[in-house]
């Protein structure tokens, strides 16, 4: 790690915490003395493969509008958890690439189990229900569980 004071690459930890998603390391050069903090996060590398066949780099950020859309006026903190579960299971995945179609399905499995009517509204946009009885299957399938 290189000091932001002298540029030199002796430093030394003097303290780790790990954040939500990151680590955090206070530091001090041991060519200057002067300390700073860093954070660590690890950047992942994958994939997504769209409907038409073109390739994007993931970005749980785009999951997350789509669960807030979904899920109207909910605590941030339960969106939070919810794209932090949905984040690990595509991770779990253990791919470069993936369907935005199977992330879809992750997000419908989740918001299944947490807010039918997420659900509902999610599951109308991801399968691209336009007809009334589709949907009435649809609702059917979460008022039988």
């Amino acid at each position: 790690m290189y000091c932001p004071f002298c540029s030199k690459v002796d430093t030394k930890v003097l303290e780790s915490r790990l954040l939500n998603d990151s680590i955090r390391r206070r530091r001090e050069c041991l060519n200057c003395s002067n300390r700073f903090t860093t954070y660590e996060t690890a950047k992942i590398h994958l994939k997504v493969l769209k409907r038409k066949g073109h390739e994007q780099e993931f970005d749980i950020t785009k999951v997350k509008k789509s669960i807030k859309r979904a899920c109207g006026k909910i605590e941030a903190e339960v969106i939070s958890n919810l794209t932090r579960k949905i984040e690990l299971k595509i991770l779990n995945k253990k791919t470069n690439t993936i369907k935005s179609a199977e992330i879809g399905n992750i997000v419908l499995n989740e918001l299944k189990k947490t807010n039918k009517m997420a659900y509902l509204r999610f599951a109308s946009v991801h399968k691209e229900i336009e007809d009334p009885e589709l949907m009435k299957k649809e609702l059917n399938t979460i008022i039988k569980r």
